[in-house]
Formats: structure tokens, sequence, C-alpha cells
């Protein structure tokens, strides 16, 4: 899946000589914690965060009877791009959602600004972005039930699996594998569109696999 399917199209942007007060008032009003600062022609120059704002004001807030009105009047009078960060994380339209997982997994960002291929400001993806293309993906939220397999490591395995998933004129909505686990076992996570899973289950254990317990996770 990719960045682009899943990001907001529609991003707040500033340019670089609006002040922080407008960018406190943004952030507020859309509910958001990041601001890709843009040009005129609207490429990327630097990505402005709520962080870097309290950042900002905290040292002239510890000046001895700084009040609120002089904060008000520091944030109007200072510029994004005496705060902004220069150096963006950002994606583009052809990287895949795992590309954008390990950049802010990788940074500990929340937030990548998406461009395109001129640089220009098309898109921002965040992790809760992220996570509504996850259970999308795992088909939650629709009637469905979960099998989990532990898998030897052989070729064929999984498709036999399915085969025997098939049989029963069954869905499968979403595979999810869990690496080796020991031994070149894994485990699979079949997403079936079924409440009925008792006999698939069965029908699993009988070609020779074992069904997940849960209480064995403690110990891998």
């Amino acid at each position: 899946m990719f960045v682009a399917r899943s990001m907001n199209k529609n991003p707040v942007t500033m340019l670089p000589a609006m002040s922080l007060f407008e960018a406190q008032e943004l952030m507020r009003a859309k509910t958001i914690q990041q601001i890709p600062i843009v040009s005129e022609e609207g490429t990327l120059v630097g990505i402005l965060s709520d962080r870097d704002i309290r950042a900002a004001v905290l040292p002239v807030g510890m000046i001895p009877g700084f009040t609120a009105e002089e904060a008000e009047k520091f944030l109007k009078n200072t510029p994004v791009d005496k705060v902004m960060t220069r150096n963006v994380y950002f994606a583009t339209l052809t990287d895949t959602l795992e590309d954008a997982v390990g950049m802010m997994y990788n940074f500990k960002i929340n937030a990548l600004p998406v461009v395109d291929d001129k640089n220009r400001v098309v898109g921002i993806i965040s992790r809760t972005d992220i996570l509504e293309a996850f259970i999308e993906t795992i088909g939650m939220g629709k009637i469905s039930s979960r099998i989990d397999v532990v898998v030897p490591g052989r070729t064929g395995a999984i498709a036999q699996i399915v085969g025997i998933i098939s049989s029963f004129h069954v869905n499968i909505t979403s595979i999810l594998t869990l690496g080796d686990i020991e031994g070149g076992t894994m485990m699979s996570f079949f997403r079936v569109s079924t409440l009925n899973v008792g006999p698939i289950r069965k029908a699993i254990e009988e070609a020779g696999f074992e069904i997940l317990d849960a209480s064995k996770l403690i110990s891998i």
C-alpha cells in the first residue's frame, strides 16, 4: 500500500513569514500537531510542531515578570522560520506505508509531509493515518474471525493452510506472519470472513498444524 492512498490530501501549510501565533491558532482549530512550511511556490522548506512552539516560548517565559500578554506579543512577532525544523524528513508519492513507518520509527517523528517530484507538498501522513490503514488492511470492523497457526518453516506450508480454509468456501481477508520464532517456526494470523471457525480449526489441526495457544506467547 502506498503513502498516497492513506495520506491527508488537504494538508494545512504555512509560509515562513507567518507568525507562531498564527501557527498555534491553526493547530488548535484543526487539531493538529505539525504544519509543513512551504515557499510561495508550495515547495517544502521546513516543518513546525507544537513542541517547537513550546520550546521557543519556554526560555522567554522564564524571565521574571513575563506576562501572558507579553507571551502573546512574542508569538505574534516571531515568524515560523525562526523556529521551524529545516532538515525535514518527508515521504514521496511512490513511497510505501512500510517506508513511512520505518522513517517515523527510526527518527522518532509523528508525521511526514508528502511531496511530489518537484518537492511541492501534496499531503501529510501521520501515525494515526497509518494505524487506520493497518486496521483497514487486516479487515477489522467487518464480520470476521482470526485463526492463529504455528507454521513450520517449510515451502508450501502457508499455501497448504490457505487451501484448507478455501475448501470451506470462506474468504481470507488478511494474512499476517510474525517472522521466525524458533527453529524456523513462524506464527501466521489468518482473518477469515466467518464466525464459524470451529470446523476450519479442526481441519487445520488434522492436517498436522498447531493452532496457536495464546498462553504460550509468554514464553516466546
